[in-house]
């Protein structure tokens, strides 16, 4: 028996989804409202070019569409966490900073990624396993970059008469 790489691309695969959907939408949308903080604005605007980044990722790269555009794509998310994680600290001022789970959390999300594409690449090409994956995260992916970007648009203001 040898070892597919591609098993371990869709373990990678759904635990970062799973991560990535407690991460991005419990901890920052529904618990933090990073949204609506104008002190995080600039956080969960790079939170949303990260959420609209990964549905091209999965399909380019980790469907196999055109692995070499996706691997852009990946190099362009990373520098996006790299600003996240360098304005992280003074965005949540207002709750004493982030959480140590919080931490745990982004480090098994890295993790995960970084094993996900090293396995991916590994691989010769996705399997069917991994093109089903792809094709069952993508409408979610889809929604969750759409929340983010509606979630960018200001709440109009009541006037009071």
């Amino acid at each position: 028996m040898t070892f597919d790489p591609n098993h371990a691309v869709v373990g990678c695969l759904i635990a970062f989804a799973v991560l990535s959907f407690l991460d991005g939408i419990v901890v920052h949308l529904w618990r933090e409202r990073l949204h609506l903080r104008p002190e995080s604005r600039v956080e969960h605007l790079l939170h949303t070019a990260r959420a609209v980044l990964f549905a091209p990722i999965l399909f380019l790269f980790f469907g196999g569409a055109a692995p070499v555009l996706g691997l852009a794509l990946i190099a362009v998310d990373q520098g996006v966490e790299i600003a996240d994680m360098a304005i992280e600290r003074r965005s949540r001022a207002f709750s004493g900073g982030l959480r140590s789970s919080e931490y745990v959390l982004h480090g098994a999300l890295i993790t995960l990624r970084a094993t996900g594409i090293a396995f991916a690449l590994a691989a010769s090409q996705p399997s069917a396993a991994v093109h089903s994956l792809v094709n069952l995260l993508l409408p979610g992916a889809i929604v969750g970059a759409i929340l983010h970007v509606v979630l960018m648009i200001p709440a109009p203001r009541r006037v009071r008469t």
